[in-house]
């Protein structure tokens, strides 16, 4: 778990040194998502200007359960980086937004089938849905995401602000199931040779939460030494 938090602590601050570095328009708004943190999951975010009621957004988010102390046994691990457009409603980019988004995940975990807004791919296969997934069955594979966020941003005092978000939308996930280390995703152990991972689309919510922003200052630079 150690190994894997200093790995995603390392990205993220490579990308945020990044953009502290480049001339970017406006002030970049680093966040922290205050309603993750209390699971000790950490969700971290970065949003730079772009125009008037315009910006771009990067954010990351990081789970190294081995298992899970506030739902069951099961891992729960999940990495996951977006990269989202936001119109806002006011030109000083607070208020009401939304924002197409797409992203990337790789997840170790039991299918939270309460996000699961409407599954295709069983309604499509045919498929019935399992209602007695024991406890210590889970999945482990890679998800893409194709969505919109909607939220709300309030301004605060000395930089700081509030942001409310929620976000849904497509997902394309490859995975294999698990119990233990055994795997029971497949009908029969053969089917490993012609289909190494299972598939599965659904529309579902996967992000969300309440952001607690800062304007990270700006510094004008001198053109004369004198002044």
């Amino acid at each position: 778990m150690t190994l894997r938090l200093f790995c995603f602590a390392k990205q993220f601050l490579t990308v945020f040194f990044f953009v502290l570095s480049t001339s970017l328009v406006g002030q970049t708004e680093a966040k922290v998502n205050l309603a993750t943190l209390p699971f000790l999951i950490p969700n971290f975010g970065l949003e730079v200007p772009l125009g008037k009621k315009q910006s771009f957004q990067l954010d990351v988010l990081g789970s190294f359960w081995d298992e899970q102390p506030h739902l069951d046994d099961t891992p729960f691990h999940v990495n996951q980086v977006f990269l989202e457009y936001r119109l806002y409603q006011q030109s000083d980019t607070q208020k009401w937004f939304i924002g197409p988004h797409t992203g990337f995940g790789m997840f170790t975990l039991q299918k939270p089938d309460f996000a699961i807004i409407y599954d295709y791919w069983e309604e499509k296969s045919g498929a019935e849905k399992r209602l007695d997934v024991p406890d210590d069955e889970y999945q482990s594979g890679r998800t893409a995401f194709y969505g919109f966020t909607v939220g709300y941003k309030k301004r605060l005092k000395k930089g700081f602000g509030l942001e409310f978000f929620i976000g849904a939308g497509l997902t394309q996930s490859w995975y294999k199931g698990y119990k233990g280390l055994r795997r029971v995703d497949l009908d029969h152990p053969d089917e490993t040779v012609y289909r190494p991972f299972n598939g599965s689309g659904e529309v579902a919510a996967y992000r969300g939460g309440l952001m607690l922003t800062y304007k990270i200052p700006t510094f004008a630079h001198k053109t004369n030494p004198n002044e």
